[in-house]
């Protein structure tokens, strides 16, 4: 046997998941009939709990280990065929994650008979996890206590090209311990199986120092998927971070079975009153308390508090000499014709939203363009391969965080990133990219805080703008996103985002992300661990959402509880997407003049 000292991923569960998961009972009579429970696993494999629990307790960034080979040959062959012929998987897709998922392995039992027949190594295999032997066996590898056996939660994803799992914490009524049993193609790449380029590793993330909660910005371990392994972790709020990096290999897939075991339930052995108390109040504050705490310190979502105008905006302020000469400087001039302004002001009466096409002149798109183009080919970000944590963090460019909530490149932003393994290192600032730099910096400072910008705003919305806050920033493809995270704002806002992708018509039907897009928040008390709250079903859909466009200015007026999120841009992306995103706070009262 070989054992691996590393970790393993879990889904985040959804509304629809919440809705529809029903956690079965295994009891003796309805467990697999003479069950074994020994011969299901690697032989030996429960009499290695000694030898595994200081390699667990000892593991970093947090305690967790990976068993290979894991389970009996045979048994975890027939697994695989039948997940393959005879479960059917189903797309999921929100802000946080994109997979195709079964349905709960906890309902076989509830299958009528001849259904039930058809898979026959999957309840053995699930039955085994949850007997005695083996619960015993992971209470003493992880030092966990007693675990539930009445209570079941496993289910299957297959993770196909572009799918993904992004930053979250497990952290979801009792759970107490997550597993992961992998079940790749033997046969893949040859037999040598799971490579690098093929994406799919399970990230894990330290936190960002000991005095905070907060994950760090990069992760510090990479695991790829092996067959016949699992891996195991205990649940803790503020420290089992983890993410599925998207799986990049064309025609590859990432088949797994996953689930939790669970705290003991009322009448089990072991079971307290109040047991997860010890759970939660050992680092004081859940992650989403920590992280909503540290958020509200950093005042707001975007980073900084609001600058103030020295007076209100109005639509009824023309603008002046001096702001048409600042505005020319880079804004196309069909866009500061009275009729076009006005034109583009009864549009967004009507919407409360406008996207304006060709927005920078033809000169400084041009210069921008051709750049940019140049910052990604240097960075390889060519569609192919997913580019290693650190990429592009030089210069003026830094990682932002915490990714529970964000990760994406901002410039002249905090220097926040940790070292990740296997990180790019920093190298030297190219020609481009000090062009590209010196371009953005003035289209935020010059442009976008100006108050001749904010007053163009006001003449083509009909908003009164008391003031503004933004920066510019680099969503790197197959790395960077932000979650639909509650900003806490009381009034209303006025997002304007300027984006800059190349090839568009790439981005278009959003296969590859890149887009923005508003959701209702909701209640921001029923916000999930992992910080963000789109939990959206199929069926749920979009307030409006906007995809990635070169030289595209997107302005979209945005009530309080109406959350948005940049989705993650895909490996497969022809580049990154760039943008300027500026909010303007609109003057209370005003909301419903225009």
């Amino acid at each position: 046997m070989v054992v691996v000292v590393e970790s393993e991923s879990k889904r985040p569960v959804s509304e629809a998941d919440t809705a529809t998961a029903k956690k079965a009972r295994v009891s003796e009579e309805t467990a697999s009939p003479g069950l074994d429970a020994r011969a299901c696993f690697h032989a030996g494999l429960l009499d290695e709990a000694d030898t595994l629990a200081p390699l667990f307790a000892s593991a970093t960034p947090f305690s967790h280990c990976c068993i290979t080979p894991f389970c009996d040959e045979t048994l975890l062959q027939g697994v695989r065929q039948e997940m393959l012929e005879r479960l059917h998987f189903t797309q999921k897709e929100t802000d946080i994650f994109k997979y195709h998922q079964s349905g709960d392995l906890a309902n076989l039992d509830g299958l009528p008979e001849h259904e039930k027949q058809q898979l026959p190594s999957l309840q053995k295999l699930r039955d085994a996890i949850y007997s005695q032997e083996f619960r015993d066996f992971v209470s003493h590898v992880t030092g966990c206590g007693p675990l539930s056996g009445s209570r079941t939660d496993m289910s299957t994803n297959r993770f196909k090209q572009r799918d993904h799992l992004l930053l979250h914490d497990d952290v979801i009524g009792d759970r107490r311990v997550s597993y992961i049993i992998y079940l790749p193609d033997p046969a893949i790449n040859d037999g040598r199986g799971w490579e690098p380029r093929d994406g799919g590793h399970l990230e894990l993330y330290p936190r960002e120092s000991d005095e905070s909660w907060a994950p760090a910005v990069n992760p510090t371990r990479r695991l790829p998927p092996r067959w016949n392994q699992i891996v195991l972790f205990t649940v803790l709020p503020g420290q089992s971070h983890h993410s599925v990096e998207e799986v990049a290999g064309i025609d590859k897939e990432r088949l797994s079975i996953q689930g939790w075991f669970h705290f003991p339930q009322p009448g089990e052995p072991g079971y307290e009153v109040d047991q997860m108390k010890r759970l939660w109040t050992s680092g004081a504050e859940s992650t989403l308390s920590q992280i909503e705490a540290k958020r509200q310190r950093e005042s707001g979502s975007i980073g900084e508090d609001f600058a103030n105008y020295p007076q209100p905006t109005s639509d009824t302020t023309s603008l002046s000499d001096e702001d048409r000469v600042l505005l020319a400087k880079y804004i196309n001039p069909d866009y500061l014709s009275e009729k076009i302004m006005g034109q583009v002001a009864e549009k967004f009466a009507d919407d409360s939203h406008i996207q304006l096409a060709a927005f920078l002149n033809a000169e400084t798109a041009a210069a921008l363009g051709a750049s940019l183009k140049q910052v990604d080919r240097l960075d390889a970000m060519d569609g192919i391969d997913i580019p290693p944590h650190g990429t592009g963090e030089r210069g003026r460019w830094h990682a932002f965080g915490p990714p529970v909530i964000r990760r994406y490149m901002r410039l002249d932003g905090p220097a926040m990133a940790n070292a990740a393994e296997g990180s790019a290192q920093e190298g030297i600032v190219s020609d481009a990219e000090s062009h590209a730099t010196e371009l953005l910096a003035a289209l935020r400072d010059d442009l976008f805080a100006s108050g001749a910008y904010a007053r163009w705003l006001s003449t083509i919305t009909t908003l009164a703008l008391s003031g503004c806050r933004g920066m510019v920033r680099r969503f790197r493809s197959g790395l960077d996103y932000t979650l639909g995270t509650p900003d806490g704002a009381k009034t209303t806002i006025l997002d304007t985002v300027l984006c800059l992708v190349d090839d568009p018509d790439q981005w278009a039907d959003g296969v590859v992300g890149g887009y923005q897009c508003y959701v209702d928040g909701g209640n921001e008390d029923e916000a999930s661990n992992d910080g963000s709250v789109y939990r959206a079903s199929e069926e749920d859909g979009a307030l409006l959402t906007t995809p990635a466009a070169w030289n595209t200015l997107s302005v979209v007026m945005r009530e309080p509880g109406v959350v948005k999120f940049v989705k993650y841009v895909s490996a497969s992306a022809p580049g990154s997407r760039w943008d300027v995103s500026y909010e303007y706070q609109v003057l209370a009262g005003d909301e419903g003049e225009e």
